[in-house]
């Protein structure tokens, strides 16, 4: 199971002071942030066979046209192998595992243009998406308020590089592999790994 800022795997309660709802409680009920994240990379299998499929020559342009900030590495290798790690996390019901920069950074790409594209399909195929919702939109900022730590990867290559250590580390840049991620370094086995939780990453609400 992916640790998150919140449990993707239970309702978000409204005792939980990291919560952040909607003016729409029918949405609040019926959102359901586990399946989103399973469909959209269920989904990015056919991004992935279509690029792979075009000549190589293409690739560098098509990974930053779909994947902006992953797509740096310039390694259709890593994006799909990235892909296959989260969805494996994702489903595993045994041990909660933490996420780094690259993989937060990766399912960011993933869903904003997932979101994106799903809010501008017509009802029918929202309904096939995400049936739960009945074809209401997703409030996409919402939902990485509620579940992104921050969007630090995110930050200008050339902004982050200009930074010392002192100020990344005042601003809050210090994320693990957060240098990699910004800068397109394709990551390590070790770096791209799902690390094993100690505990209970989650606070409980009585």
């Amino acid at each position: 199971m992916l640790v998150f800022k919140n449990n993707i795997y239970e309702p978000l309660l409204k005792i939980n002071p990291n919560a952040v709802l909607t003016p729409s409680e029918d949405y609040n009920q019926r959102f359901d942030p586990h399946h989103l994240i399973k469909v959209a990379l269920d989904e990015e299998k056919d991004v992935i066979c279509f690029i792979e499929k075009q000549s190589q020559i293409y690739w560098r342009e098509d990974l930053l046209q779909f994947y902006p900030r992953a797509g740096k590495t310039n390694s259709l290798n890593y994006i799909n192998k990235i892909r296959q790690i989260l969805q494996e996390g994702l489903k595993n019901s045994s041990i909660w595992q933490h996420m780094n920069s690259y993989h937060f950074a990766f399912l960011f790409d993933v869903l904003v243009r997932f979101v994106f594209n799903y809010n501008h399909e017509s009802e029918k195929e929202r309904i096939n998406y995400l049936p739960e919702l009945k074809a209401m939109p997703i409030y996409f900022e919402n939902f990485l308020d509620n579940y992104f730590f921050d969007r630090n990867f995110t930050i200008e290559e050339e902004h982050f590089n200009s930074l010392t250590q002192k100020q990344k580390q005042d601003l809050g840049y210090d994320c693990l592999n957060l240098f990699g991620v910004i800068n397109g370094l394709v990551p390590t086995r070790e770096e791209m790994s799902l690390k094993e939780s100690k505990d209970y990453p989650y606070s409980i609400y009585v």
